[in-house]
Order: structure tokens, then sequence, then C-alpha cells
């Protein structure tokens, strides 16, 4: 049984130059975990049910509880920016590795989605 964990960030410039497939990653995943500053995106991009809101604080042990709690799934876990940049994604993601060893986690490289800047329903 593989999980798979795929991080993305936000691009705050809003000018969504998104890697290929980012917004089919959130639209597909099972769960998506949200760090506080990437939650509005989160939510633009896939329903409210799948959308769980973690600090780096407890990140860790609620992506781990998923990864061993059910079958096979993917999900995505969505920062604030540049991924590549955040001190506080690469402790998650040493923690990650330490305790739920059968969790491939990955940046996406490029990988990230402009957050909404306006309402759809707002012309």
């Amino acid at each position: 049984m593989s999980h798979d964990l795929v991080v993305l960030g936000t691009d705050p410039s809003g000018d969504d130059a998104s890697r290929p497939g980012a917004h089919d990653l959130l639209a597909e995943a099972e769960t998506v975990f949200a760090f506080p500053q990437a939650e509005p995106t989160a939510l633009f991009y896939a329903e409210a049910w799948r959308v769980e809101p973690v600090t780096p604080r407890d990140a860790v042990a609620r992506i781990a509880a998923w990864a061993a709690a059910g079958p096979a799934g993917a999900a995505v876990l969505l920062v604030g920016g540049d991924p590549a940049g955040d001190a506080a994604l690469g402790a998650v993601l040493d923690g990650l590795n330490r305790t739920a060893p059968a969790l491939r986690a990955r940046i996406a490289e490029g990988g990230r989605v402009a957050p909404p800047h306006r309402s759809p329903l707002i012309g």
C-alpha cells in the first residue's frame, strides 16, 4: 500500500504561471493538506471536505496518520509561496521521512498555483 504526497506552493503574484497540471493535482487529490497562508487557495481549487488545514507544528502527525489510516492514495500539501525556500516545510518533510517512511513525498518542480484575487462572481 503506497501513499503519495505532492508538495505545491502558491504564486502570490497571481500570474498563474502554474506548472501544467498543478491545478489538476489539487482537483484530483484525495486530501489537500494546507498550511494556513495557502488554505484560501486550496479551498478555491478543492472541495472543502477534502481540505485539511495543518500547521507546520502538526503536519507531520496529521499526514502520517492519513498515510497509515487507509488504502493507497494521493494527497497534496499546499504551502504559501515557493516550497523550495520554506524552512518549515523542510522540517515537515524530514519528520515524515522518519515517521512515515513508506510515504512517497516530493516537491513538484515548478509546482505553484495562483491564489484567486477576485471572486468569480464579480465581473
